[in-house]
């Protein structure tokens, strides 16, 4: 008797879990968010940013030494950093452009040597004096726009309107120690 008791009420927690996971029925349309980037999506620019890295510092011995970083969003890549010569950065955006996934390759690698301390910190500090701005902003979110600083150019990049991107430029424009901006946004209006 209790061994059926015991059956009777993990049937009945299974059948409730199961509720549980099944959808909501609803008449209202699903709605698509353009705007962002889904979780396979996410991985995928992970993936890439790692390998492209890792094929352009083994591409040749004078890139060893380099500092690169690769961005991704939804497969747009944008490279930047320092390498020794323009040779190194045309390797470098061609290993980039070999990487599955990478729809378009930004090589905004500058040749010369990698830059100090003092410059990545201030970079660092620049792009959190940014994305501080757009927090808060309700007229986008700020998760969707990804903010690297490299020697003092700060890059926006995501999946936004037009509109979006001009506020999102506006605002970072604020932000001190800036030497000027760059849009690789992808534009989904």
């Amino acid at each position: 008797m209790l061994k059926r008791g015991i059956q009777l009420i993990t049937l009945a927690g299974c059948f409730a879990l199961v509720s549980a996971c099944t959808p909501v029925l609803s008449n209202q349309p699903i709605a698509d968010n353009k705007g962002s980037r889904s979780l396979g999506t996410l991985y995928n620019d992970q993936l890439i940013e790692t390998a492209a890295v890792d094929a352009i510092l083994r591409a040749s011995l004078l890139l060893e030494t380099a500092h690169v970083n690769a961005v991704s969003v939804n497969g747009i890549v944008l490279l930047v950093g320092q390498v020794p010569s323009e040779d190194t950065k045309i390797i470098a955006g061609a290993k980039a452009r070999g990487i599955a996934n990478v729809r378009k390759v930004h090589n905004e690698l500058l040749v010369s040597g990698p830059a100090s301390y003092v410059v990545r910190t201030s970079d660092t500090l620049i792009t959190t004096k940014v994305k501080a701005r757009m927090v808060g902003e309700r007229n986008f979110s700020a998760s969707r726009i990804k903010v690297v600083t490299e020697n003092g150019v700060v890059y926006l990049m995501g999946l936004v309107t037009y509109a979006e991107a001009d506020l999102a430029v506006r605002l970072a424009s604020n932000a001190s120690g800036i030497q000027r901006i760059v849009k690789v946004f992808e534009y989904i209006d």
